[in-house]
């Protein structure tokens, strides 16, 4: 199809609105053809999005490194662009984006700088096997190397760089159920060292006399999400002790549990500006102590941390992986789920709150709905498999293959979560594992797509046992299926990121739930939805002892305790 360029826009609609009704054949010969002839660099970037619409990625990816090459004042669009392939898993796609990036004739010293930077540290979100986990973990750690060698601060200086340029935030790494001090050491160094030398001013003023010492809670995640759920009893308590408690928020995402928060602190301070202004905005403050509750989530909260803005400066476990920070004193986390050698995975001194580290905001259960109603059969075992997909690790998928030649009729429920997700590539990866199973792997496969939290919890309540993910278990998850009696087994892993779940277990004499081995896992988890009336028993414990882990406030004071003297230098 020839395109005159008085055309492209009409086409270009008219392309949008057959994709609109699902005829993405009839779309492709006209986005093919703009993309050929259009010589606008928006209208370029509406058509690679248009084909990422259409699942046809590799168009999309094509023409993606080819406006990286013709058009470098979109990096911008290029880089969102490259992150958006690594969450669909699809790494190769992101390297030939960030790479046009790099080479672009026209590209700034600093703009190939940070391309370099997404080249050196990027990784998917899912992975089609271990094998390539491991391939991508050990790219990795040699280009980590090479990248921080060789952009030292005179480097950066050369080049013109600024905050933005070097931000950067491994939430992934995490997921690949591994040792990361090393690398978030040699990361973490890194980053304080840029920010710095960039950010020269931007260090902690002296502290001013005051009645009261002032803690300043730091995160992006001050809203209904799992660091709110778990962290709302922190402000809360803390609040009504000789605290001055300045909630920071870093964005201006915000809903009723933000309000409330608000509302309990004594101030209250939005950082919504570029990583300079946000830091020197903190720094003003004066700070005698701040705490970052989930440290390695956000790029702008990381860069804030990797600066010495407070007088001390602490982290907790709603990213609970060390930050790798030589400027983080004290890492805040839960006694009864880090194993015996806990200090040694962290580069902060680790201190250790009992339970679980705070009182758990509950969720108010919604009516019940029927299996039926929620598009689920009634008469098979429902096997939930709730975590988010970049925290499935590949080898979960033989404790699902095992559960399904132990129960030929099992039926595991899944979440895909909003777009981009790596919800294909998952798919793709338990089709095949399971295929050694059944010749029906499809069958076994119930997908929702994102819900909200009233029916998410009433998907718990119909399912028959939670089956918790290897390496790194479920957190507000678990506590989630524990609210609504649902039983969940799981196998604990080496770092506290994998052992969540059995320490709750534990606190509720629910030990027979926690086991050793991956194929352990599959058997009880079949022992539990087969067994009706061991379930029931494990149902009716579960209600009795609940209160009793996610209620108690002896967290909250020994957290109190802790804070003061690490805020007054006592703390060993």
């Amino acid at each position: 199809m020839n395109v005159a360029a008085t055309d492209i826009a009409a086409q270009f609609a008219a392309a949008r609105q057959a994709l609109a009704r699902g005829a993405a054949a009839e779309a492709m010969p006209a986005l093919r053809a703009i993309a050929a002839a259009a010589a606008d660099a928006q209208m370029l970037c509406d058509c690679a999005e248009l084909f990422l619409a259409a699942g046809c990625d590799e168009d999309a990816t094509a023409l993606a490194a080819r406006i990286a090459q013709a058009h470098p004042a979109t990096f911008g669009w290029g880089w969102h662009f490259a992150g958006h392939m690594r969450a669909k898993g699809d790494l190769d796609a992101s390297d030939r984006v960030l790479g046009a990036l790099r080479d672009a004739a026209g590209s700034a010293p600093s703009a190939r700088m940070r391309a370099e930077l997404g080249l050196a540290l990027g990784l998917p979100a899912v992975y089609s096997s271990t094998a390539e986990l491991a391939a991508v973990r050990a790219r990795f750690e040699e280009r980590i190397v090479e990248f921080v060698e060789k952009y030292t601060p005179a480097e950066l200086a050369r080049i013109g760089a600024d905050a933005e340029d070097v931000s950067w935030v491994n939430f992934l790494l995490a997921y690949h159920g591994l040792d990361d001090r090393s690398l978030q050491t040699r990361f973490g160094d890194w980053l304080a060292m840029a920010l710095a030398s960039l950010l020269q001013d931007c260090v902690a003023h002296p502290l001013p006399a005051r009645p009261r010492p002032r803690l300043a809670l730091v995160s992006s995640s001050f809203h209904r999400c799992t660091v709110g759920f778990y962290f709302a009893a922190w402000v809360d308590y803390l609040a009504r002790q000789s605290w001055e408690v300045i909630l920071v928020h870093v964005g201006t995402r915000r809903d009723p549990l933000t309000e409330r928060l608000a509302a309990l602190a004594h101030g209250e301070v939005t950082l919504a500006g570029g990583i300079a202004d946000n830091a020197r905005t903190l720094r003003d403050l004066a700070a005698d102590l701040i705490v970052y509750p989930d440290l390695g989530m956000d790029r702008h909260v990381l860069s804030l941390a990797a600066l010495r803005l407070g007088s001390r400066q602490a982290c907790a476990w709603g990213h609970p992986v060390t930050t790798g920070l030589p400027t983080i004193d004290a890492f805040l986390s839960c006694g009864s789920m880090e194993p015996p050698d806990a200090q040694q995975h962290y580069r902060e001194r680790l201190v250790l709150l009992p339970g679980l580290g705070t009182r758990y905001l509950s969720p108010l259960l919604p009516d019940t709905a029927t299996r039926a109603e929620l598009g689920l059969p009634s008469a098979r075992p429902l096997y939930l498999v709730p975590q988010a997909l970049f925290k499935l690790h590949p080898e979960h998928d033989t404790v699902l293959a095992e559960i399904l030649r132990r129960d030929p009729v099992a039926l595991f429920v899944l979440f895909e979560l909003r777009a981009p997700s790596g919800a294909l590539r998952v798919r793709e990866r338990l089709l095949r594992d399971l295929s050694g199973v059944t010749d029906q792997p499809e069958a076994h496969l119930h997908w929702f797509p994102e819900c909200s939290r009233p029916d998410y919890l009433r998907i718990n309540r119909v399912c028959d046992v939670m089956v918790d993910s290897l390496h790194w278990s479920g957190g507000n998850t678990t506590l989630d299926a524990l609210h609504c009696g649902l039983p969940v087994v799981t196998c604990p892993g080496r770092f506290m990121r994998g052992r969540q779940s059995a320490a709750m277990l534990r606190a509720l004499d629910c030990a027979e739930l926690i086991v050793e081995t991956p194929a352990q896992l599959a058997e009880r988890a079949v022992q539990i939805v087969h067994d009706r009336s061991r379930r029931s028993s494990l149902v009716a414990k579960i209600a009795g002892n609940l209160p009793r882990l996610i209620q108690s406030d002896a967290p909250l004071h020994a957290l109190d305790l802790a804070l003061r003297e690490l805020m007054n230098g006592s703390f060993p």
